[in-house]
């Protein structure tokens, strides 16, 4: 009741506003039910695509910007050992195919990193999304999650200012990116 205590009329413009929230989000909710629905095949030959992995690994490191903290990373990828103040741009690249279910084989090796481990992951000229910048002036890592003409965006682990941060660069600019469809092909298999 407002103050004065006198009983307003319902306002016909807000019950309408209202009524079209509810039913948008009973639309949303829907969808939402709809999208999580998977057919069901019998056949042995199809396999999931490999979009989700890459996306996967994009989203895993986009919900990292802004952190500083790289223990999470080192526990992950060099579980025992204690780093210092190592740079850890490769680590939370790796921690990042971790998160989706790739490369869990595969742990950071000192003084060489995981790209050239062996099995080693191909270079291309065409990055993907998911796939690994590496940057050798500064040997620095960074996970591309957005790909267009003449331009990678990237999120870099020890980035600026020390943080998880974003940024944009031609693709010339990289020493080379590494790709991970190996990871996924062997995922998949």
């Amino acid at each position: 009741m407002p103050l004065g205590g006198a009983a307003r009329s319902p306002d016909p413009m807000k019950a309408s506003s209202i009524k079209g929230l509810l039913v948008g989000a009973a639309a949303v909710a829907a969808a939402a039910v709809l999208s999580s629905v998977k057919p069901t095949t019998t056949s042995s030959a199809v396999r999931p695509s490999v979009l989700p992995a890459r996306e996967a690994v994009a989203r895993a490191a986009l919900s990292q910007v802004g952190n500083g903290d790289p223990k999470r990373y080192w526990d992950d990828v060099l579980p025992g050992v204690n780093v210092g103040n190592a740079d850890w741009c490769g680590a939370g690249a790796l921690w990042c195919l971790h998160q989706a279910g790739l490369a869990l084989d595969k742990h950071w090796k000192l003084e060489s990193g995981f790209l050239l481990t062996p099995p080693a992951l191909p270079t291309t000229k065409q990055p993907e999304v998911g796939d690994i910048a590496y940057f050798k002036h500064n040997e620095h890592h960074a996970v591309v999650v957005g790909v267009a003409p003449g331009v990678v965006s990237l999120v870099s682990f020890n980035g600026v200012g020390g943080l998880v941060s974003e940024s944009s660069v031609e693709p010339a600019r990289a020493t080379a990116f590494f790709s991970i469809a190996p990871l996924i092909s062997s995922a998949n298999a």
